[in-house]
């Protein structure tokens, strides 16, 4: 080889070495861990169990999904915001997560820092269920009664600070009404207290109670979401039934990852799970849950995640809202 060939493949050497150094790894390049922070049978694990089938083979990777609950989902929480910052680890939430800053000041992560927003599954309505002996069949007479009712109506929810909680909190607030909030550990025992008759309203995710509200076992009143849910067509929005100046309110699932994961990483998992919820057979798998898609990009659940943080924060100071 000439003194000047060798001197310019030298430099291609030399200036090409740092580039190829620099290219981005493959994604994936490994297995996929799908974090369930809750127990399996639960609404996360339905839904994360109903993603990942068709996620794994869109990605041409393996996905096992691994149920790690524990300390209202924090253990499985921490775990994916510990985890390598490479997007291979998943988890999926409700936006529980964000109320969590506003109840406790030990939390080992930062919700907005430590994760990167993936995705925004969807979102099922909170609905104002009444036991049949309740004397209100609609929003109008609701608040007529708990205007009448000495020290405030009481009203469960599955927990402090839950969506149905804070649903409770602004109707309040926003039909001027007093009502007396009474935490149950988990939607499953406040239902069964409801359909005892031990408590005549609940503040009830959908999907928990639409088996007895078509059984009329229970009586919906209303429900939060800005509009009606096609799971009961018939039953009004808050906004419809005259309770015009109360935000919406949902429970909301998302897929999040590890922060500082690449955006390349977040992009693809965004784009497959994206073309997911849109198939028909995981829209039939989530009928059960009485499931609105969303989908949307990383940016618009960043924002809703950070938004939501803000809301909750002033509903928490507001109300005196205390962890359990």
């Amino acid at each position: 080889m000439s003194l000047k060939r060798a001197f310019t493949a030298g430099c291609f050497v030399l200036f090409a070495g740092p580039a190829l150094a620099q290219a981005p790894a493959p994604f994936p390049s490994k297995q996929l861990h799908f974090v369930v922070p809750f127990p399996a049978g639960g609404t996360l694990d339905v839904l994360a169990r109903a993603v990942s089938s068709e996620l794994g083979p869109a990605l041409g990777q393996t996905i096992v999904v691994e149920n790690r609950p524990g300390a209202s989902g924090l253990l499985g929480a921490e775990l994916v915001a510990r985890a390598a910052p490479d997007g291979h680890t998943l988890v999926i939430v409700s936006n529980t997560l964000v109320t969590l800053p506003a109840l406790r000041k030990d939390l080992p992560f930062d919700v907005l820092r430590d994760f990167a927003p993936v995705i925004e599954l969807g979102s099922t309505p909170t609905v104002v269920t009444v036991h049949p002996s309740f004397a209100a069949r609609d929003l109008e007479t609701f608040i007529e009664v708990a205007r009448k009712a000495p020290g405030g109506l009481s009203y469960n929810s599955p927990g402090i600070a839950s969506p149905p909680h804070l649903a409770g909190e602004l109707l309040a607030r926003a039909a001027g009404i007093p009502l007396v909030h009474v935490s149950y550990r988990g939607t499953q025992p406040a239902v069964t207290d409801l359909l005892a008759g031990h408590i005549q309203v609940m503040m009830a995710p959908l999907n928990a109670v639409l088996p007895f509200i078509r059984e009329k076992q229970l009586y919906p009143i209303a429900v939060t979401d800005a509009e009606r849910t096609k799971y009961l067509p018939d039953v009004p929005t808050l906004r419809e039934a005259g309770v015009t100046n109360m935000p919406p309110v949902t429970s909301w699932f998302a897929v999040l990852t590890t922060g500082g994961s690449p955006p390349a990483a977040i992009s693809r998992l965004n784009a497959e799970i994206s073309k997911i919820l849109h198939d028909q057979k995981v829209d039939e798998r989530l009928a059960s849950q009485t499931f609105v898609i969303r989908g949307g990009s990383p940016e618009q659940l960043a924002a809703r995640m950070r938004g939501d943080a803000a809301t909750i924060a002033a509903i928490v100071a507001q109300a005196r809202i205390t962890a359990e």
